[in-house]
């Protein structure tokens, strides 16, 4: 593929700038095109993985309801999600969308840092025009020199957690521009999950209409509650620079001082003798610039002491590696388990983070570098959510495919997708290609209430038509007796809708007064169910009728407020809001 068909590429789908907060610019710094496809790795030139020029761009259409953007973690680069994602390619045809770079130390100065993008003099950060295309995945890279080439030299991928949030920031955008999509699902392995992490609780780093955009994240061995790994004596054969400022953003506790990392848990940005005392020279650290702001001395509120987003699906995947005495330990030899567990430090998730393991039968030394190429737990943790409430959003019209996996802590696999109709439809669903050999599925409306009966699998297919009125409503797909092999077959599945040409059973209807307060009349109505709610979705109460034409309900028992009534027929409901005096 020439220069030129690149270029094509990339201006098809990004324009040479793009909007950062509060209307700055960000330029992309040229490069010649051959940086973009080698890395330099001790003196060898390495190809790195490239988009398919013959992907079809103009036709793409992605079965996946969100785009996966992976991040990689602390001296290492993009390439190594590459056994997960050629496995991907071939078992799911997936396509590769492409690599963002960024180099986050661009003046090659340690001493100063900040999130200046270039070209700001003395900017730290230098994002690189890359051939994108429309994909189903995107990698994020900090392993990139002030120049553009692969293979850095100036500790960009060691670089400070803020930083990276920054650059995150940017990835995100030019996804969402690219796919079309309005969410992302953020892959992160070791500090890659910090640097997501970093971006969705900072809303300064969000994007112009102030979301994140964030569906899922997925923490592949993060140490969420910091690493001393680095005060093992091996890390000196690694490459590491214990003085960078990403060591500084990782540690749970200095070494010397034994104070808490303040990245994670807050402090003042003070290193001597007493405090942030890592090392047994001095300085400790290139700089204690925390926050990346140009400003020393201030006081650090940790990102363990920030809120989090609760609508979130989280997944964590960590290691166990093997003891001398072939017993599983809770460390994957550079992050312990209680750290990669999100859930510990932020136990009061509405809906806490899903835990997968990977327990080697014959890693001594560490697994933590291996995690990104055991793509079973990685598809487990990939799983769509489990909660309506998390549901991924879907159109209706438009084939897309799920995966069915062993969840955690129990077996049974639920895949919520969400969807919405502006009109009374037929929804006819179709769910074929299945190997699970018990699988479930009903539309749920807003309430959490099964619009008709669930549905069971008749071999590979399971078929349904509701008729549902004008609302967001939920398709929910529940695998019964997942196995550890279901996740290499996708089911398909659609929601097909057509206007609904039987007669409504509620164009006639009324209901008096309203206010209410005792007695609500139906009239011109038969129905067989009726279901009260409170205003926040709260099941109050159900009451069951005959077939007759005029219908009433006592809510004399029911406090005053507002609420929600839901009328059902076998196959037809509405929902009516009525206030109580």
């Amino acid at each position: 593929m020439n220069k030129t068909t690149f270029s094509f590429i990339f201006f098809l789908f990004i324009s040479q700038t793009i909007v950062y907060a509060q209307n700055n610019i960000i330029e992309y710094k040229q490069r010649p095109i051959e940086f973009e496809n080698f890395e330099n790795r001790n003196d060898t030139l390495i190809q790195l993985k490239k988009i398919n020029p013959n992907g079809a761009i103009s036709t793409f259409a992605s079965k996946l309801p969100y785009p996966i953007l992976f991040i990689h973690g602390l001296n290492s680069s993009s390439e190594t999600w590459n056994t997960t994602t050629n496995y991907f390619d071939n078992q799911y045809l997936f396509t590769y969308g492409g690599r963002f770079d960024f180099c986050l130390n661009a003046d090659n100065n340690n001493t100063t840092t900040n999130k200046n993008f270039y070209p700001t003099p003395n900017a730290d950060i230098a994002a690189f025009e890359t051939s994108v295309q429309n994909g189903d995945y995107f990698y994020v890279n900090f392993n990139v020199n002030p120049n553009g080439s692969i293979g850095t030299n100036v500790l960009s991928n060691q670089s400070a957690v803020a930083k990276q949030g920054a650059a995150i920031k940017v990835a995100v955008q030019r996804v969402m521009q690219i796919t079309g999509k309005d969410k992302v699902i953020l892959v992160g392995h070791s500090m890659g999950g910090l640097a997501s992490r970093e971006y969705i609780q900072n809303s300064y780093n969000w994007q112009s209409d102030i979301y994140h955009h964030v569906a899922k994240l997925f923490c592949i061995g993060t140490p969420n509650g910091g690493s001393n790994a680095s005060d093992n004596s091996l890390v000196y054969f690694t490459g590491t620079d214990l003085q960078s400022e990403a060591i500084r953003d990782l540690k749970s506790t200095y070494y010397y001082s034994g104070e808490a990392g303040r990245f994670l848990f807050g402090g003042t940005e003070n290193q001597n003798s007493n405090n942030m005392n890592d090392n047994s020279y001095s300085p400790d650290f290139y700089n204690v610039d925390i926050n990346c702001n140009e400003i020393i001395g201030e006081t650090i509120l940790g990102l363990n002491q920030k809120p989090i987003d609760n609508l979130i699906d989280y997944s964590c995947f960590t290691g166990r590696i093997t003891d001398f005495f072939a017993n599983n330990i809770t460390t994957d030899g550079i992050v312990e388990e209680p750290s990669s567990n999100l859930n510990n430090y932020y136990p009061s998730l509405t809906y806490p983070a899903k835990m997968f393991y990977f327990n080697s039968g014959y890693d001594i030394v560490e697994n933590h570098t291996e995690l990104t190429s055991y793509y079973y737990q990685i598809m487990q943790g990939l799983d769509e959510p489990n909660y309506k409430e998390l549901a991924y959003s879907i159109d209706t019209n438009k084939n897309y495919i799920g995966f069915t996996t062993i969840q955690n802590p129990v077996t049974t696999d639920n895949d919520f997708f969400k969807f919405n109709v502006s009109a009374s439809m037929n929804a006819s669903v179709s769910i074929s290609n299945i190997v699970t050999s018990a699988m479930t599925a009903s539309i749920v409306n807003e309430f959490g209430v099964d619009v008709g009966a669930i549905q069971n699998n008749t071999g590979n297919t399971l078929n349904f038509v509701r008729t549902i009125s004008p609302g967001n409503y939920y398709l929910k797909i529940t695998s019964t007796t997942p196995t550890n092999t279901n996740y290499q077959t996708p089911y398909q599945f659609s929601i097909s809708t057509t206007l609904s040409t039987e007669n409504n059973i509620f164009d006639e209807f009324t209901f008096y007064p309203n206010p209410v307060e005792d007695i609500l009349y139906l009239d011109n109505l038969i129905i067989n169910k009726a279901l009260v709610f409170d205003i926040s979705g709260q099941f109050i109460s159900e009451k069951s009728f005959e077939n007759e034409s005029s219908n009433s309900i006592d809510l004399s028992e029911l406090q005053t407020g507002m609420y929600f009534v839901v009328l059902k027929n076998y196959e037809q409901e509405k929902t009516i809001k009525i206030v109580k005096k």
